[in-house]
């Protein structure tokens, strides 16, 4: 073996020891999180009614140290809370562990039609229960429930709830705003959906089959009662997806070859191209007024996903509010960096410090223990 070829050999093995080196360190961290987790909380498992009597699944990790009653940190989400089981813990309740040593109750629910919970999903459902009475539902309502039965049935809580969350459960923060419950104090929609005819899979009305093509395939398969897994998708027939999407053909050669009529949001988006009623529906900034919780919304400005949402969610809930409630933080962050537990860069751009770990201590945290605990920000 010659000199090059030597110091080349030494160099990769090198790489790889650190690299396995870091993986291992990486490992005894979430370890030794998950161990604090299931060591200081209790786990309660509930399916909470809602007004039309559909039952949603919702995970409860309640601290066991009783010397003082905790505010509530819900997430709404259609992406799963599992582990399923009252036995079976999450490795990470909040966006770091300083959340989990701060103390609050943490509250995780399946969003209406999807995996343990029942009724039918619909995607960025029509906030118009408000306008129908009666029994009717929408996002908000379902919120505005399980909140109201969260401080009459969880041990230990003050009587006061908070909301988070990132892309879909970032729309789901948003909407709980809407004729929000009294003990709703404090909300951070981050990189939340506003309109889905601007972002994600319409880039201000141009439609990006990749991303649809490839989120629907799971998110919008189609089940038969409650499960605990998530869908699998189908097998990709090459690595190439530049070449895949180029020889896709028109958006019918979907459904001809692939979807076969089975992915009914699908459907649903090749046959509204423009901005209609369909859509007008769909947008959720009209109902963004008179917001009463603080709110902090949360965007990065390479968010390739979320980039429209959490700027124009911001301008209507700032605007005409009377309260200076509302406020937001941009970084330079791709879509939920700031919750990440690298933030020092963004591909060959270093920062010089770790941006989403000063985020979450000296913004986000502060943020929630003012409202929800009443200590100063």
């Amino acid at each position: 073996m010659n000199k090059k070829a030597l110091f080349g050999f030494i160099a990769l093995c090198s790489y790889m020891m650190l690299t396995a080196f870091v993986h291992a360190a990486e490992t005894k961290e979430a370890d030794k999180r998950a161990e604090y987790i299931r060591s200081h909380f209790a786990k309660y498992e509930y399916q909470i009614p809602m007004r039309d009597g559909v039952k949603l699944f919702t995970s409860v990790y309640v601290p066991y140290d009783k010397s003082s009653e905790y505010p509530m940190l819900m997430q709404r989400t259609p992406y799963r809370v599992a582990p399923y089981g009252a036995d079976k813990y999450k490795t990470k309740l909040g966006p770091s562990d300083i959340f989990e040593k701060e103390g609050f109750i943490f509250v995780f629910q399946d969003v209406r039609g999807k995996f343990m919970s029942e009724g039918e999903y619909v995607n960025m459902r029509p906030q118009d229960a408000g306008d129908k009475g009666g029994d009717a539902v929408d996002d908000a309502t379902d919120t505005y429930d399980t909140i109201d039965w969260l401080i009459k049935h969880v041990p230990n809580n003050n009587g006061k709830v908070g909301m988070w969350g990132t892309s879909y459960p970032g729309y789901y923060t948003s909407v709980g705003a809407i004729n929000s419950h009294k003990a709703l104090k404090a909300i951070s929609p981050q990189a939340p959906i506003a309109n889905w005819f601007y972002d994600d899979f319409h880039r201000n009305g141009a439609f990006s089959t990749p991303m649809a093509f490839i989120f629907f395939d799971t998110f919008d398969k189609q089940r038969e009662g409650q499960f605990a897994y998530w869908p699998e998708g189908m097998k990709s027939k090459t690595p190439d997806g530049y070449d895949f999407f180029r020889k896709l053909g028109p958006l019918s050669n979907v459904n001809k070859d692939y979807f076969h009529g089975e992915r009914p949001f699908w459907n649903e988006l090749t046959e509204h191209p423009n901005y209609d009623e369909y859509w007008q529906a769909r947008n959720v900034l009209p109902h963004l007024k008179n917001v009463k919780p603080a709110t902090l919304v949360v965007g990065g400005w390479y968010d390739t996903e979320d980039l429209y949402g959490p700027l124009a969610t911001y301008e209507k809930m700032s605007k005409g509010n009377k309260k200076d409630n509302v406020h937001i933080i941009m970084g330079p962050w791709y879509h939920g960096q700031w919750n990440a537990k690298d933030g020092s860069k963004m591909g060959e751009a270093e920062f010089g410090f770790n941006t989403s770990a000063w985020f979450q201590e000296h913004i986000l945290l502060p943020f929630f223990k003012h409202n929800l605990k009443g200590t100063k920000a």
